[in-house]
């Protein structure tokens, strides 16, 4: 199905994040960068959007669930992920945080009523067990205090991530065009994160901004500008639930790309438990 492509693509180009984060890491604040990044993917989206405004009528309760899809989802989760990257490395963050799949599949059932099945628990238990498997591995490497916040943040990205996937379904009502609830989000991502994380964290010199900017426009017009779009466009065709499983290649290729690009060797049980949680998101699928 096009809408399971579509989302297959998007899970390529998300598995550069992490290595990208990681060789990038020593420049980067987490909430400013997610900013930044969605302010730089918005801006190649610009030129598609005044024929798009026509007509344009949401609401205030659409308006609310559209812009907490971003700012909850792309905006806090993703900086608890660059938070957990820079904290116990791309590798073991993104096996913890891609149980999104499984917190969105929990989230639809409490917003649209859908019984999750029996495969969708058993899933959920092997992927968790890679879970264990991944934090396992780094206890020797990483001191134990920065492997709890690590780990609890990546899972708090999952969390985020996945009551926003099931957000952008409902979204899809209010806004059914895809580019421009693309944009959208990312213009709510960036009006928030941006002044909230100069207030938080301070902003970047020149030199770290150089580092800043090419970290995010990696990030943000390959995994934001087009693969937040392919996502959303996978949802509006298949569903939230869906969409998410075929997502799954993700923790897989970011092993490869986490190795190539910011020089990180993979440990042993990042790369199993990978593995593993891929296996516990097929079986959830079928």
């Amino acid at each position: 199905m096009l809408g399971v492509v579509a989302a297959m693509a998007a899970s390529l180009l998300w598995s550069l994040n992490p290595a990208v984060i990681s060789r990038y890491g020593r420049s980067i604040k987490p909430v400013s960068f997610t900013g930044v990044r969605a302010l730089i993917a918005l801006l190649p989206l610009l030129i598609f959007l005044p024929p798009r405004l026509a007509g344009l009528s949401v609401g205030l309760i659409g308006w609310l669930i559209v812009v907490s899809s971003g700012v909850i989802g792309p905006g806090l989760g993703d900086s608890l992920y660059t938070y957990s990257i820079k904290t116990i490395g791309g590798s073991l963050a993104v096996v913890i945080s891609y149980t999104y799949i499984f917190f969105t599949q929990l989230f639809s059932y409490l917003l649209a009523g859908e019984n999750p099945g029996l495969t969708t628990l058993v899933g959920a238990t092997i992927a968790f067990t890679g879970i264990a498997v991944g934090v396992g591995g780094v206890r020797g490497d990483v001191d134990s205090r920065r492997l709890i916040l690590g780990s609890a943040s990546a899972l708090g990205a999952g969390v985020s991530w996945g009551f926003a996937t099931a957000l952008v379904k409902v979204s899809l009502k209010y806004i059914p065009d895809t580019l421009l609830l693309t944009a959208v989000r990312l213009l709510a991502i960036a009006a928030t994160l941006i002044p909230l994380g100069y207030l938080l964290e301070g902003w970047y010199d020149k030199t770290s901004m150089r580092d800043v900017l090419k970290a995010g426009f990696i990030t943000g017009f390959l995994g934001w500008t087009i693969g937040m779009l392919l996502f959303i466009y996978s949802i509006s065709m298949v569903g939230a639930s869906l969409t998410a499983v075929a997502t799954a290649l993700t923790p897989v290729l970011s092993q490869v790309t986490t190795r190539i690009i910011s020089h990180e060797k993979p440990r042993a049980g990042s790369i199993i438990g990978s593995v593993i949680v891929m296996t516990g998101i097929i079986v959830a699928g079928i």
